[in-house]
């Protein structure tokens, strides 16, 4: 935890944290001439999520001045926080945080940013600018729609997807009236969507929108929304699985992503990081079934998940990682040659429950548009012929 956080800091950095994991939270990182750069900052592949917090009482003064201060304060100032830092970020390709360790950028032609406005102490009482405001879209929340925005889209592609699905709703023209609610209600209707606010499709073609100030609160007490988080109860393992890698990792002093000594195993927990909740949460039913289940004997099995990604999970004995290790590589490729229309292989070996003598232990195998020569293809194919690796993929 970042020394110095106010207590409305503290609060959006815990939010962060578990939406984004500790891996690409980075608290009060260090911008220009070591300054702040901003409250919080979010590096995962393409994505830089900048956060800028601001806490501001309102005062009811009877007339304009105390909407007008509250707005300066609590929106303009942090909204310039925010293009402060996008200003600098892209002249930069590390950033140091608060803690001091070394953040690699993505690359500048690669890069996505996003910009989110956390104001607190309206009470509620101001209606919430939002939008263009001048050098790009930013996400502004209030107190109502914060936790909602952060744990209701709890995933970098979740969240991400959401913010650049609003912003497309308001490039296309599409009026919006916030009828007593705010931010909240338009996720809600997102979810209801199906994760879409695409009205392309629909017949009556709005020009308009108008939500009421209850949408969130209906969808949030549905019967349907309990069952979704009932059914994404198990993605959480997979949330686990990730910290657990990421934990390993950092130790290690290796991570140093987008850099030209990128490792696989780096990119391997990235591409595991991008996959949403609905597909972590089937992701991690077949993984722990595929542990579970001691009695068919499967050493492998593959799994489809988000953005035509494959996992490849492989049961070995720690005892002799280094066979297990070029097994489940050997695996990943076979699913490459077999499969050329997937482009991202990500394999995950461990041992099965139960004793053993050194100790448990697992690996990380990555392949990202593989170029394999004839010659390759062949030799892997025959190999797996020989020993009947994925007869049915």
């Amino acid at each position: 935890m970042a020394l110095g956080l106010t207590p409305s800091e503290k609060f959006v950095h815990e939010l962060s944290e578990k939406s984004f994991l500790k891996a690409w939270t980075h608290p009060n990182p260090i911008g220009k001439k070591r300054k702040e750069l901003c409250d919080c900052l979010i590096v995962c592949a393409k994505h830089i999520i900048i956060i800028s917090v601001k806490e501001i009482q309102y005062k009811d003064t009877g007339d304009s001045l105390g909407y007008e201060r509250w707005i300066k304060n609590a929106i303009e100032d942090s909204v310039g926080q925010i293009w402060g830092a996008e200003r600098w970020l892209q002249t930069q390709t590390v950033i140091e945080r608060h803690d001091g360790r070394i953040i690699t950028l993505p690359l500048i032609s690669d890069r996505k940013y996003h910009r989110i406005s956390v104001s607190l102490g309206s009470k509620c009482q101001i209606p919430i600018q939002w939008g263009d405001l001048g050098h790009g879209f930013v996400h502004v929340c209030d107190e109502n729609s914060v936790e909602v925005l952060f744990k209701a889209l709890d995933t970098i592609t979740d969240f991400t997807d959401f913010l650049q699905s609003s912003e497309n709703l308001m490039n296309k023209k599409i009026g919006m009236i916030f009828d007593g609610g705010g931010l909240q209600d338009l996720i809600a209707l997102y979810i209801q969507r199906r994760y879409s606010l695409n009205f392309a499709t629909d017949e009556s073609h709005p020009d308009m929108l108008i939500l009421d100030n209850d949408i969130w609160n209906s969808l949030s007490k549905s019967t349907e929304y309990k069952d979704m988080l009932i059914d994404f109860k198990t993605s959480y393992i997979w949330d686990k699985l990730i910290e657990s890698y990421s934990a390993d990792l950092l130790t290690g002093g290796m991570f140093e992503m987008h850099s030209k000594e990128v490792t696989n195993n780096e990119l391997a927990l990235v591409t595991m990081a991008l996959q949403p909740r609905r597909y972590r949460a089937n992701l991690a039913d077949a993984f722990m079934e595929f542990l579970q289940k001691e009695e068919l004997k499967i050493a492998s099995r593959v799994v489809m998940g988000y953005d035509n990604v494959a996992f490849v999970f492989l049961i070995g004995k720690s005892s002799d990682r280094e066979f297990r290790a070029k097994e489940l590589l050997l695996r990943c490729s076979i699913v490459d040659v077999k499969r050329p229309e997937i482009k991202t292989i990500v394999g995950i070996a461990t041992d099965r429950s139960g004793p053993s003598d050194v100790g448990y232990s697992s690996d990380i195998a990555y392949i990202h548009n593989s170029m394999w020569t004839e010659q390759e293809k062949e030799k892997i194919l025959k190999l797996s012929n020989e020993l009947g690796y994925f007869k049915n993929i």
